[in-house]
């Protein structure tokens, strides 16, 4: 009986341990994202940044288990991914909060994540695309995960399951300049819905837009549009194919049905879809052109029929388009609104787009008809286009008469508005675009007129009312001639023509727009224009910081010169008369050609050449050559901050300067200099500015004791200065003021910062009678001790040495230190200076005792090598001869014995001479230094 009560106890005690260590896994699970939560989130961020090219950040993060066990649910406030390189500055996403609803066992096992929900409120998406196709939302960086499955080798696929998704509040917008596409979604709201868990469910989604805006190539096909999607969709997951069941797309009043489906199963998208309208009445589509849609647009009348449809069908990749078409048909329409007393009558559309292939050149496009007469104006169109791509075929015509201030009694204008004047055009084109490209302008007519007389225009929204009382254009196989364009806007006038070279190319084949216009006026009032209107102050855009955009972009599709000649020019607070020149358009740049301007307030005039590019619009750069003539220094100070971080003293200076300066920068989003790209140099000239109140100089002055300094007037200035580094750095050159003259060079930084050297020579004079008294003294007694005949020079030579900042320099000189007490350190200067020339002298007569001995020194050497040299020679030239002469044999061969030791005789008496110079050479030498302390002692 013991074994199994043995058995049944240690049974208990495994269950009891089990279940404790089972509830303190359930206790550790819950509390871990509570306990290690400020370890969590930095995980999270440090890795998200290192695995991505861009800043990641986010606020305030919960995890959540206890309400919704065994799911947990995140919470992150203010996520936000900010871009970085070349996209810098621009946020990608904000999100005031992102909430995942995640299961916990699927995290757990690892093999799936089942995502119950996710949420998104009041996104803020910026997506850009640049010209040369790089996207900002292109931040993976490249993978470096190797990890393989065991069985296969293959790399672990990620899976995941959704059952719900939305946007709340959202703002995207969708920017693609490699496409000239752009995109506004404000105030979305989406959900998306279904079984993801399965191969084949329906997908439930709904999408609402407060204001849909879509732009391609210039024209706005969508403005603001109110915009609602329901769309029920059968998912086939396996081949990412989706089939349209009940949907509904609403556009303001215009609601479409979608048939057919969409599928992506590799990379190439296949679709066979047809739209139609669901209604047929003509207001619905008046809905969608901009203007009409207003708050009493429920009660415009109207009539007519509508018919619109359309369909895609095939394949879609970067070499293959799907056929597509459209057809719209509006027959005896017309509209009136309830509070105006004429109506728009006898709407006429006929309008046809077809493309069998998809081969966008066998694209044809039919406007067989359009007619409309506002209130009694009417207006025609006709068009046929056919080859778009390869070779242009075109049979088009406009007619149109309109007196505009009819026009305010069929469509309703703002509060405060108003319009007049006449409009006519009468414009026929037909002819292949091959006729025009290959100058055979017989075989392509094209003729008409473009005439706008009398016209005024005032609005709420602009501070000033537009005139234009000509415009003339005319039609012809070449060009189209601006003959005359004579408008006021404000006070503004202007008078230009000019003409377009190239107009059919822009408008069938995205030619840029080529002309060349003059331009004239008497008075341009820049502040008027860039006002805004009396009792309104300047919006900001509801979306967020990503979507900001004040820099003045210059059109990439134009390629136009334009010949100034203002007389007047006001532009903050400056008048600017005689402005002549040339500025061109091309490649997002504007680029001045000599644009001279004569600045009344500033008493000069100025010269521009250079660039403006905007090719990227994130970084827009200049590049210019200014060449200033006769400015004054405190009116240009005033005129323009930068001058004033560029130059600090100017703004303690008075007089005029000249300058001419070659620089280039990058700009801010506020169309300001980025100072730390600011880079150039110049030369800067005036023949006379004063200085006064520039706390360095002061400085200068009191560590002189001479406060008169604190006022100096410099005479002739030609300076070479260069911008690089964040500095603005000033070349070696001589300065005058009054008696002192001297050099300066050093540098300015943008932080304010100074770095300069002044080597100056101040007149003795200057420093008073007593301390020259004193000095001449010191100095006779001086001389009396060296035995000089040292005199003062008339000038000091004082060494500054500036640094710190322009408010709080630092100085430092070789006269007192950082500063001067008393006069007496006056005249230790000048007897500083003074013991320093009877020193000098004393050492230029002492150099010259031995350098007079060395020379003499050297001398006896150098004779005596040329004696010693001669008496080896002639002796060995002689005991040679001596044995030459010998007969006898015997003699002979007992003289070439004995020759050596000779020889040897006259090498002693060689070296005799030479010890003997060296003797005398090196007495002489001693004796000079002797002498020659005696004189530095």
């Amino acid at each position: 009986m013991e074994a199994p009560k043995k058995k049944k106890s240690l049974l208990r005690r495994i269950l009891k341990w089990t279940g404790i260590i089972f509830l303190v896994l359930i206790i550790l699970i819950i509390a871990a994202p509570f306990l290690f939560k400020k370890q969590i989130v930095q995980f999270v961020k440090d890795t998200a940044n290192k695995e991505l090219n861009a800043k990641v950040n986010f606020g305030k993060f919960d995890l959540t288990l206890f309400s919704s066990f065994p799911d947990f649910t995140l919470s992150v406030d203010s996520v936000s991914i900010a871009n970085v390189g070349e996209f810098q500055g621009d946020t990608l996403l904000y999100a005031k909060n992102l909430t995942i609803g995640l299961n916990l066992m699927s995290v757990i096992k690892g093999d799936q994540y089942k995502i119950n929900s996710i949420s998104i409120d009041q996104p803020r998406i910026f997506a850009l695309v640049l010209k040369n196709g790089k996207a900002n939302w292109d931040i993976t960086k490249p993978s470096t995960d190797t990890t393989k499955t065991a069985s296969t080798g293959e790399s672990k696929p990620f899976k995941m399951t959704l059952q719900k998704f939305e946007i709340k509040n959202g703002y995207i917008v969708y920017d693609d300049a490699s496409l000239g596409f752009k995109t506004e979604l404000y105030n979305m709201n989406h959900t998306l819905s279904g079984d993801f868990t399965s191969d084949n469910f329906t997908m439930n989604t709904l999408t609402e837009i407060e204001r849909f805006s879509m732009t391609y190539g210039g024209v706005a096909y969508m403005n603001k549009v109110k915009t609602r999607i329901k769309a029920d969709l059968d998912a086939d997951m396996p081949n990412f194919k989706f089939t349209f069941r009940e949907n509904e797309f609403s556009f303001n009043e215009l609601t479409l049905g979608l048939d057919g489906y969409w599928a992506m199963p590799k990379s190439d998208m296949d679709m066979d879809l047809k739209f139609k309208a669901n209604q047929t009445e003509f207001k619905n589509i008046l809905s969608l052109v901009p203007g009409t849609y207003t708050a009493d647009f429920k009660d415009v009348k109207t009539t007519g029929s509508l018919s619109l449809d359309g369909h895609a069908k095939g394949i879609y990749n970067d070499k293959t388009y799907p056929a597509f078409g459209l057809k719209l048909l509006i027959r005896d329409a017309m509209f009136q609104y309830p509070s105006l007393p004429k109506s728009a009558t006898n709407i006429q559309v006929d309008l046809a787009v077809d493309n069998k292939t998809g081969a966008p050149d066998a694209t044809v496009i039919d406007l067989n008809k359009f007619h409309v007469e506002l209130g009694g104006n009417p207006i025609d169109a006709t068009m046929h286009v056919s080859t778009p791509v390869s070779d242009a075929n075109i049979d088009a015509k406009v007619m149109a008469k309109i007196n505009l201030a009819t026009m305010k009694d069929v469509i309703p204008l703002d509060k405060g508005d108003d319009l007049n004047g006449m409009v006519a055009a009468d414009v026929k084109m037909k002819g292949r675009m091959s006729s025009i490209e290959k100058e055979r302008y017989e075989e392509f007519n094209a003729a008409g007129t473009l005439d706008i007389t009398n016209m005024n225009y005032k609005t709420a929204s602009l501070n000033y009312p537009t005139q234009i009382s000509k415009l003339n254009l005319s039609f012809n196989p070449k060009t189209v001639d601006l003959t005359a364009l004579n408008a006021k806007l404000g006070k503004s006038d202007i008078a230009m023509d000019g003409k377009i070279e190239n107009f059919l190319q822009y408008a069938l084949k995205d030619s840029l727009l080529k002309g060349t216009f003059n331009l004239k006026s008497s008075l341009m009032d820049i502040d008027e224009l860039m006002s805004s209107p009396a009792g309104t102050t300047p919006t900001t855009a509801a979306a967020p910081d990503t979507a900001k955009a004040t820099v003045a972009v210059v059109p990439s599709n134009l390629d136009v010169r334009l010949n100034v000649d203002i007389a007047k020019m006001l532009y903050d607070k400056l008048t600017i008369t005689k402005t002549t020149g040339g500025v061109a358009i091309k490649d997002s740049k504007m680029i001045l050609d000599n644009l001279k301007l004569t600045i009344d307030e500033l008493e000069g005039t100025m010269g521009l050449t250079g660039v403006y590019n905007t090719q990227d619009v994130r970084k827009p750069k200049v590049d210019f050559s200014v060449d200033i003539a006769n400015f004054d220094i405190p009116k240009t100070v005033a005129a323009f901050a930068t001058v004033q971080k560029l130059a600090p003293i100017a703004k303690y200076a008075k007089g005029k300067f000249a300058t001419d300066l070659k620089f280039s920068t990058t700009l801010d989003e506020h169309m300001s200099p980025v100072l730390t790209t600011l880079q150039g140099n110049g030369h800067l000239k005036t023949n006379a500015v004063s200085v006064e109140g520039f706390e360095p100089i002061n400085k200068l002055a009191d560590a002189l004791k001479q406060p008169k300094y604190k006022k100096l007037a410099f005479e002739n200035i030609n300076a070479t200065y260069e911008i690089k580094d964040g500095r603005v750095e000033v070349k070696e050159m001589p300065v005058k003021s009054g008696n002192i003259s001297g050099t300066v060079k050093g540098s300015t930084g943008f932080d304010q910062t100074i770095d300069y050297t002044w080597n100056l020579e101040i007149p003795r004079a200057e420093f008073g009678t007593e301390a020259n008294a004193v000095a001449g003294s010191l100095l006779d007694q001086l001389n009396k001790k060296a035995g000089t005949n040292v005199k003062m020079s008339d000038k000091v030579k004082i060494k500054a040495i500036f640094g710190g900042t322009i408010t709080k320099p630092v100085l430092k000189t070789d006269l007192f230190g950082s500063s001067g007490e008393t006069p007496k350190e006056q005249v230790k200067e000048v007897i500083s200076q003074g013991v320093d020339l009877a020193k000098q002298k004393a050492r230029e007569e002492a150099d010259k005792i031995m350098q007079d001995a060395q020379a003499q020194a050297d001398k006896i050497k150098a004779d005596a090598k040329t004696l010693a040299d001669k008496t080896k020679a002639d002796g060995y030239a002689a005991i040679d001869k001596n044995i030459e002469t010998l007969k006898n044999p015997i003699a002979k061969a007992s003289a070439k014995v004995a020759a050596p030791s000779a020889k040897k005789e006259v090498d002693k008496k060689a070296q005799q001479i030479l010890d003997e110079a060296n003797k005398k050479a090196d007495d002489i030498v001693s004796k000079a230094k002797i002498e020659s302390d005696k004189k530095l002692q």
